[in-house]
């Protein structure tokens, strides 16, 4: 299998090309410290992984943005710490604005050269993900988001949904290459689905799983890169031989 097999890559935003890490953790960190400093970074990611996936699992039908206010509410209040008045809309608009990872922007520019369409699927709402988009120079044919899925990754049915989405523009499964950082909400439903995969290795040298849900299983993909301008190396590389 060859990076150049394919006509589309599907990109995961939150995490592959979003340093939602970062992100959540300058929120978090002028926040909880004061109370507890000796909460780590680790620790401050692992409250909220394991928050997002409890109002998930508690109000399945909240979008992204009003998952955002409950998730700091409750990390606030298992740390004892009392949420101040504008938090609420604070963690939002913080969340909409999460920086790019260094490598993204300019890794989907030569991406896009050479692929008919870069198409991100993410679990965020439609105005977060567009925000998100320009902020990586909107280099995207299309933004496929959890509201127009109507299911959330690694849901099978969201991974239904944008694979049959895809077929009726005329793009097969078998070249559609599925990219993403999360072996939870991505790597092994895009495999169960039929996709080809590329995990994009970000927590590279480090331990855990941080912001991210820890999988049942790891599941091996058909492509590893260690960022999106890894990514789009390998396949100048591979053309270039």
């Amino acid at each position: 299998m060859r990076l150049s097999d394919f006509d589309v890559l599907t990109f995961d935003m939150i995490g592959t090309l979003i340093d939602f890490e970062k992100g959540v953790l300058d929120f978090l960190r002028p926040r909880i410290l004061p109370a507890r400093p000796e909460a780590s970074d680790d620790e401050l990611l692992e409250a909220y992984a394991r928050t997002q996936s409890e109002i998930r699992r508690a109000e399945p039908g909240l979008l992204f943005s009003g998952r955002m206010a409950k998730t700091w509410a409750a990390i606030a209040a298992a740390y004892g710490v009392t949420p101040g008045p504008d938090d609420a809309r604070l963690i939002v608009q913080s969340a909409r604005q999460w920086p790019a990872f260094s490598d993204a922007a300019a890794g989907l520019a030569e991406l896009r050269k050479y692929f008919r369409g870069l198409v991100v699927v993410t679990n965020g709402d439609r105005v977060s993900a567009r925000v998100m988009a320009a902020n990586l120079g909107s280099p995207f044919t299309q933004i496929i988001t959890e509201e127009d899925m109507g299911f959330a990754k690694p849901d099978p049915r969201a991974f239904a949904w944008f694979i049959e989405h895809l077929e009726r523009q005329g793009f097969a499964r078998k070249r559609i290459l599925h990219v993403a950082q999360s072996q939870y909400h991505d790597i092994g439903a895009a495999k169960a689905a039929g996709l080809a995969t590329c995990w994009i290795y970000r927590r590279h040298g480090r331990q855990g799983y941080g912001g991210t849900q820890v999988p049942a299983a790891h599941t091996q993909p058909d492509f590893l890169a260690l960022g999106i301008g890894d990514l789009a190396a390998r396949y100048v590389a591979e053309l270039m031989a």
